[in-house]
This record gives structure tokens, C-alpha cells and sequence, in this order.
């Protein structure tokens, strides 16, 4: 009950002599009342805790308990798993115990991954009874490339000979006690219009589908399988695209007889596999090129089509249009797939938003599809920075954000000047308009875009004073550097130059302070980033991958979980969860510490705990190649590669474990694979058959380097 309706239930008199007397009994009213509310809450939790579909979370495992569903390892928080799923279909699971349907279910509550279980003694060859004829091929049709592709993954049609070595040691697959559950690991992200990037200036019909000018690889939106007797096929995985799938099912539309809604695996009305945008010109609305005017194709050699026809070619990620067709923009709606919610990516971000900002005097728009409004939404990031210098110059020692509300390419040089006492943001976030009321600067939504900017970012803190002004970058691509210019003379520079959930120039410089800038710190959270060129301020990375090293000589550098792929030379390392893949040089070693990390031997560090190789050499101490075994090897070190900074499965378990918590070291920890796998492993030893054997086998795109 609110306090207003508790101070109505009181005799009129009484309330007007309690307000000659100061307010004292409305005081107790209000207390009694903020009592009430906080009862009456828990009230009704307590009766959603009966339920395992409302309860809070930390009733789930107590739930659990009553089903006999046990205790797993908890996965930490932010790894967007809740083993709610589990505990509420124990009892569904335990009806299909030994089936390979509930098999594939319960592997997706137990690790949050999609999932296809494979029982190999289907696929083996075998001299086969007239009274029991197998369906599946005994040989190989090598006249059918559309199979041949699948050869390998878990959904080949071909069938082998067997294998008796142990499948869990990652050995032998087909047998017949041997059920693979293949997994995706590698989370996937959808970009709604995103803004492609022309080969040439002026564009010339082709387009490469990843902003930044690159070849990447789409992967498919995961098909929500209806029911759990449901075998998962290639539509139900977030995997990498193929071609042929993708050309057959566009023919069987234009066919006579075109296959209902509910049948479309790739190009469903609610979630296709990607959608072709085209603008022809500034004033023109952007339109998605109709299904009969797409084609896929192999554009190995950049071949345009005639016409109206648009090329796509899913596996390279490039489109090509006649060459003589206008189009002002091009834009992919597409997904992608990457190691974990590291780097700039639409993945949500609501946590980190004003946490430590705090509110804003000042806040502007930037997109290229809504209308430009004046003080809320202009065209261009250039617009908006000189709009922030000009509220700057009649409002010292605020601060403003700059909202890129689209996933766009920018080509734009920016050049910032933040002042004494100000604060920027630069945020990639969505700003929806209301239907009742005027946007307000609480309304964005940072979630679903990715913006881009091409050029540099410089800037240049003025003024001199005790409160050096503050730049914050959050969200955002950004394919050049970003530069902290020298003051001018009589100035102290920046004060604090942050960067959360931004990508920043991947394998060159991504952030530098010049000299003279004496009071800046710089705080890294969750991004890829290029090389790190410090001044004398505090460092402070999280959860990053760092290519290109850490040049800090004069800095005291605080790291967590960072994958640093080059040299690092600092004058204080603090240092936890950390993978160096060069040489560490410390000036300092009588302060800070370095934990649960991996060093490249002949690195010079403060004192060290539970790192590699050294554990390794002292547990194998006649083994002189231990540290060349637990050396890292990475899956792939070029930006646009799924797997790009990751572990290869091929490296050491002492790295894919190392870290504090138990899971890989370095800016992919909390993805929290080996606690997941973990998971699945004791889970699987209830529901398994008789005598049946199963492991998880990670499914990871191919590409990049090879370690």
C-alpha cells in the first residue's frame, strides 16, 4: 500500500495537526509504507519461487534438488546461460532418456549451445541384411558436390569404415558405441542494414559486406526447432553458409511449384539468412532487393551481373550490381560469428551504459535513415562534433554524448576537443521514438547497431586545470587509430581516455598517447584493439585483445584478461588471466604480480603465481620442449576470421584451463568454454544408453592462420 493511501485512511484532524507539528507522523507513514511495499514483494516472490518458470534465480538450484537434478559448475554472470532451462525439463528429459532428440536438448540447456547429436554406428559400412536395408549410401556420390561439402561436419550422408581408438580422447569417431554431440561455441550476431563497403571510389558495383573492406563469412540465424523430438539439421545451427543451399532453395521459389512459408529454411519472411538493401539515390528509400533479383554466387573474380540481378556470395562475404546501376548506399542485413561478446558488435550493452558516466547536460543523434532535426538528429558525426565544441564553448565543464544511432560507414577524420571539467561520449546505441511523448536521453537502447568509422579518431584535451576533461568511446568500430593529441603549451592535456565494446584498429595502432599528456589514463574494457601506446598515466585493460603489444615504458599497467599478441614494456604490471604471446619486459619487478597468466619464456616480470610454462616445468622438470608443447598456438590471428584470437583446439590444455576461474586465458575467459564442457560431460552420464559413449565435438570455422 502507498503512503498516500495509508495518510488518506487517517482522521482528517489528525493529518492537519500533524502538519502544524512539522510532518512528524507523515514521516512514520512514509517508512511504514516503503516497509509495506518491500513485504508485499516478497510476498509475491515467494509465491513465483514455487515455480520454476518465475522463481528467482538463486532458487533454481534448490528446485533442482528437489527433481534430482544435481549441481553443475556455475557459470559466472554475463555469460547469458541460466540453468533455468535445465531444472524445468529434467522430467521432460528423463521421458525420452536414451533418445537422441532429448540427447540434443539437454546438451542445450547444459551449455547454451546449439547442438546436433550424431550416433555413428549410422554412418558405418556395413554388409547389410535384405530384411534390414539402410537407407543411408554406403559409398560416396562424388557427381554430388552438394554432399561432398558436408563431409566432415556433422551432417555428411557418406558412410565409413570404423574406427575403434577412444572418441573422447579425440581420437576414433566412427564405431558403434559412439555418439558425437557436435556443438557451436562461437555465438552469433545479426547486423540489420549495415552499410557495405565499396571496392573502388566511386563505387564501381562491387561491395565487400563486412564494413571495414574485408572477407568474412556469413553464418545463418539459428531455426528454432519445434518440438523436442526434433533432429536438428543445418538450418537449426548458427554455422557457415554455404552457396549451393542457398542457390537451390532461391530456385524452388522461382519454380511453378514454390514450397510453402513454414518449408523455407533460408529465406523465411521473419529471419532470412541475409537481405540485399539498395539506395539508389540520397533522396530515394532504402528497399531490399526482391528474392527473384538475388543470386548466389562464387565471386572469386568479382564477376557483376546485368540488369536488376544482384550477386551475392555468402562463403567470401561480397555482393556485386551491374556496373552501371546507381546505388547511393548498400546494405546487408547478416549475421556473423566471433568468439564472445568482445569488440564492437550489436550484442547488448545496458550494463555498462551511465555506470560510470553518470548523466549528460548535452546529447545528439547521429543517423543517415531518420531526418535531421535541429538539437537532436543531424546527418554526419562531423555535424555533431562541431555541435559539441559550439555547446562546449557557452557551457564549460559539461558533459555531452554523441549518439550513432545506425550501422553505417563514416568517412570522416574526427578531430575532438573536450575542455577543462567536460565529459564525451561517443555511443552506438538505438534511440527509439516513443509513440506518446518527446525522446528523452534515458531511452537509448544500446543493442543492435554497430557503426563504423573509417578514419582516425584525434583528440585533444584544452584547458589547464585541476579537472582535465574525459573522452568515452562505446561501441564502436572505429579502422584507423585513435590518437590523443600533445596539448598545446600552458596545457594539461586529457584526463582520461576510456574504450568499452569498441574495435579499434585491428593489427595496427588502435590507441595512442602523445607526449605531454602527463594526467591521462586509459581504461580498455571488453574490445579488440590494435597496438597500445601509453604516456605516463595508469593503464587499465579488461577482458581485450590487444594486437600489436603494449608499448607503456613510464606507465603502471593493471591487465585482466587480456590476449596481448606482440611485446609488452611497462614500468608496473599487475597482471591476471593473461595470455603474452611475446616477451614481457618489466622495469619495476619488486611491485605488482603476475597470476594464472601465461609468459613467453625470457620475459622479465615481477613475481609470478600459478603462470605457464612455469608450472609445466616444474611438473615435468627432465622435459626440456614442455614449454614449446604448452606454447600458445591460436586458432587465427587475421581480423575477420570467426576464431580470430582464439586458442587453437590444438593448444595446450594448460592454456585452455589456466585461468583463475578455470577457463581459457585471455580476453575469451568468460565465455567459459572448459566449465561448459564440464557441464555437459556430467549431465550426459545420466541420460546416455547402455554401453554408449559420447563426446562433445566443437564445431569452429576454418580460415585465418594456421598454428
Amino acid at each position: 500500500m502507498r503512503a498516500e493511501e495509508i495518510w488518506a485512511l487517517l482522521p482528517a484532524a489528525l493529518r492537519s495537526q500533524d502538519e502544524a507539528a512539522g510532518g512528524v507522523l507523515r514521516a512514520l507513514v512514509e517508512v511504514m509504507a516503503e516497509q509495506a511495499v518491500l513485504l508485499a514483494a516478497d510476498v509475491d516472490q515467494l509465491a513465483d519461487d514455487w515455480f520454476v518458470e518465475t522463481c528467482a534465480e538463486w532458487v533454481v538450484p534448490y528446485l533442482g534438488e528437489l527433481v534430482g537434478a544435481g549441481r553443475l559448475h556455475p557459470l559466472a554472470g554475463g555469460t547469458g546461460f541460466s540453468d533455468r532451462a535445465r531444472v524445468a525439463d529434467t522430467i521432460r528429459f528423463r521421458r525420452r532418456k536414451g533418445t537422441t532428440a532429448a540427447l540434443e536438448e539437454l546438451t542445450r540447456a547444459n551449455t547454451g549451445w546449439s547442438t546436433a547429436a550424431v550416433e555413428f554406428f549410422e554412418r558405418l559400412v556395413v554388409t547389410q541384411h535384405v530384411n534390414h536395408v539402410r537407407t543411408a549410401p554406403a559409398t560416396a556420390a562424388i557427381r554430388d558436390a552438394g554432399a561432398l561439402e558436408l563431409v566432415g561436419g556433422p551432417f555428411e550422408p557418406v558412410c565409413r569404415t570404423v574406427d575403434v581408438r577412444a572418441m573422447d580422447a579425440g581420437q576414433g569417431r566412427p564405431n558403434i558405441p559412439n555418439i558425437g554431440m557436435y556443438v557451436w561455441p562461437l555465438p552469433s550476431y545479426r547486423l540489420d542494414r549495415a552499410t557495405a563497403a565499396p571496392v573502388a571510389d566511386p563505387p564501381d558495383g562491387r561491395w565487400w559486406i563486412d564494413p571495414v573492406g574485408v572477407d568474412r563469412q556469413l553464418t545463418g540465424p539459428t531455426v528454432t526447432e519445434p518440438d523436442i523430438d526434433h533432429r536438428a539439421d543445418e538450418a537449426n545451427v548458427p554455422g557457415p553458409l554455404r552457396r549451393r543451399p542457398l542457390r537451390d532453395e532461391l530456385a524452388a521459389l522461382a519454380s511453378a511449384a514454390p514450397p510453402a512459408p513454414q518449408e523455407l529454411r533460408w529465406f523465411r519472411e521473419d529471419d532470412p539468412s541475409l537481405v540485399v538493401w539498395i539506395q539508389p539515390a540520397p533522396g530515394d528509400e532504402l528497399r531490399p532487393v526482391p528474392l527473384e533479383q538475388l543470386r548466389i554466387c562464387d565471386l572469386a573474380g568479382w564477376e557483376r551481373p546485368t540488369g536488376s540481378l544482384v550477386r551475392v556470395d555468402p562463403v567470401r562475404g561480397r555482393v556485386t550490381v551491374a556496373p552501371g546501376r546507381p546505388v547511393h548506399r548498400l546494405a546487408v542485413s547478416w549475421w556473423y560469428a566471433f568468439g564472445a561478446d568482445v569488440g564492437a558488435g550489436p550484442y547488448p550493452r545496458r550494463g555498462d551504459l551511465g555506470a560510470a558516466d553518470g548523466p549528460v547536460d548535452w546529447q545528439l543523434a547521429v543517423s543517415v535513415t531518420e531526418p535531421p532535426r535541429p538539437g537532436e538528429v543531424v546527418a554526419s558525426l562531423s555535424e555533431a562534433v562541431t555541435a559539441w565544441h559550439d555547446w562546449q564553448a557557452d557551457h564549460p565543464g559539461t558533459a555531452g554524448r554523441i549518439v550513432l544511432t545506425d550501422s553505417h560507414r563514416y568517412p570522416e577524420d574526427l578531430l575532438v576537443r573536450v575542455g577543462q571539467g567536460s565529459r564525451l561520449s561517443l555511443l552506438a546505441a538505438r534511440w527509439p521514438q516513443p509513440p506518446d511523448r518527446p525522446r528523452r536521453q534515458a531511452d537509448l537502447d544500446p543493442v543492435g547497431v554497430r557503426p563504423c568509422l573509417l578514419g582516425g579518431l584525434s583528440v585533444t584535451g584544452t584547458g589547464a586545470g585541476e579537472r582535465p576533461g574525459e573522452l568515452v568511446l562505446d561501441g564502436l568500430l572505429v579502422s584507423g587509430a585513435v590518437n590523443v593529441a600533445a596539448p598545446a603549451a600552458g596545457e594539461t592535456g586529457l584526463g582520461r581516455v576510456e574504450l568499452r565494446h569498441c574495435t579499434v584498429g585491428p593489427a595496427a595502432t588502435g590507441l595512442t598517447v602523445a607526449a605531454g599528456n602527463d594526467r591521462t589514463r586509459v581504461a580498455v574494457h571488453r574490445c579488440v584493439t590494435g597496438a597500445l601506446a601509453a604516456g605516463d598515466g595508469p593503464v587499465t585493460v579488461v577482458d581485450t585483445l590487444v594486437h600489436g603489444g603494449i608499448a607503456a615504458p613510464d606507465a603502471e599497467a593493471d591487465l585482466t584478461g587480456v590476449t596481448v599478441l606482440g611485446a609488452t614494456d611497462v614500468r608496473v604490471l599487475t597482471a591476471t588471466d593473461c595470455l603474452f604471446d611475446q616477451p614481457v619486459s618489466v622495469a619495476r619487478r619488486q611491485q605488482g604480480h603476475v597470476r594464472f597468466s601465461y609468459l613467453r619464456p625470457g620475459s622479465v616480470t615481477p613475481r609470478r603465481y600459478r603462470c605457464q610454462p612455469d608450472l609445466a616445468q616444474q611438473a615435468h622438470p627432465g622435459d626440456p620442449d614442455v614449454a614449446t608443447r604448452v606454447g600458445p598456438a591460436f586458432a587465427s590471428t587475421r581480423y575477420g576470421d570467426a576464431t580470430y584470437g582464439r586458442l587453437a583446439g590444438t593448444a595446450a590444455a594448460e592454456l585452455h584451463t589456466g585461468a583463475e576461474s578455470g577457463a581459457e586465458m585471455g580476453a575469451f575467459r568468460r565465455a567459459l568454454t572448459p566449465q561448459r564442457l564440464n557441464n555437459l560431460a556430467l549431465a550426459l552420464a545420466e541420460y546416455l544408453p547402455l554401453g554408449r559413449v559420447a563426446a562433445a565435438l566443437p564445431v569452429l570455422p576454418t580460415g585465418g592462420t594456421t598454428p
